[in-house]
């Protein structure tokens, strides 16, 4: 039997300094806001979320070490941070669903507004319950490739030491600010996309009677996206290559597939609620 080894904490539990302190709490906070709301446009862009606690790390170790901060400060601000995008990653892809399926005919309501508030209160609540569970394994266990907290832990260590390592990370974030600046005042083109409609064609249908539809086909070039960019890196070739395998699959194949075979009826279904609507 192989003897485990012994966790030995960075800080010990009997040195007594700062942690849960209000500057802590409220870079944590702001933290959560602007990384969650990143992680819910990247969700809603690219169909997936990225961990907020690597950047979340290296801001929270910056901001605190011109502060003063101490080395809990840093992990508290960051695990306040890290939790709000877990909470925002859930949402994204949890709300949207309802209101693709119809569940909430009109989304911006303040009665939605409250149950959306409630669900993520909810699954977070359970989510900092389970997670009790899995500490030892996950923060502990240092037999395991590259546990996230570990990882983390890692960051604020090294800044204990150099100093300078956020650097990295704020010239990257200049960067992709910069690229995605110009493209949204059109200096370059991120991307270029065209409309090719084919001619109109009356399609006879099953229940009676027929329609006149025009389809056509939408062209697009890769466009230049920082954010793209930066979740490739994060994930690497082998996953970010799957990832574009799926979406050419589901672009390329499943859709127009789907478009084919249904198009006609849905058609008609939205003809028959228009025509109803505006009688």
């Amino acid at each position: 039997m192989t003897s485990q080894k012994k966790h030995i904490p960075f800080v010990s539990s009997e040195t007594n300094i700062a942690e849960f302190t209000i500057r802590s709490l409220i870079i944590g906070l702001l933290m959560a806001i602007v990384l969650g709301a990143a992680n819910v446009y990247l969700g809603l862009k690219a169909g997936m979320t990225v961990a907020a606690t690597f950047p979340a790390a290296v801001v929270g170790m910056a901001l605190l070490k011109i502060m003063k901060g101490t080395i809990l400060e840093e992990n508290l601000s960051r695990t306040i941070a890290s939790s709000g995008y877990c909470v925002a990653s859930g949402a994204t892809f949890i709300l949207p669903a309802f209101y693709m399926a119809q569940v909430w005919s009109k989304f911006g309501t303040w009665e939605n507004y409250l149950i959306s508030t409630t669900i993520m209160a909810c699954g977070g609540v359970l989510g900092i319950l389970f997670v009790t569970l899995i500490r030892k394994m996950m923060v502990e266990d240092t037999e395991l490739l590259f546990p996230e907290s570990i990882a983390a832990s890692e960051i604020h260590k090294a800044g204990r030491k150099e100093g300078d390592n956020a650097k990295f990370l704020f010239r990257a974030m200049g960067v992709g600010a910069i690229i995605f600046s110009l493209g949204q005042f059109s200096l370059f083109a991120a991307s270029w996309q065209k409309f090719v409609s084919f001619a109109k064609a009356s399609i006879d249908l099953k229940t009676g009677g027929s329609v006149t539809a025009q389809g056509g086909l939408a062209l697009s070039s890769p466009a230049i996206s920082p954010a793209f960019i930066g979740i490739g890196y994060i994930i690497g070739p082998k996953l970010i290559s799957l990832v574009f395998g799926g979406g050419l699959l589901a672009w390329g194949l499943f859709v127009p597939l789907l478009l084919y075979f249904l198009a006609p009826e849905l058609l008609a279904q939205w003809q028959q609620t228009h025509a109803a609507t505006a009688g």
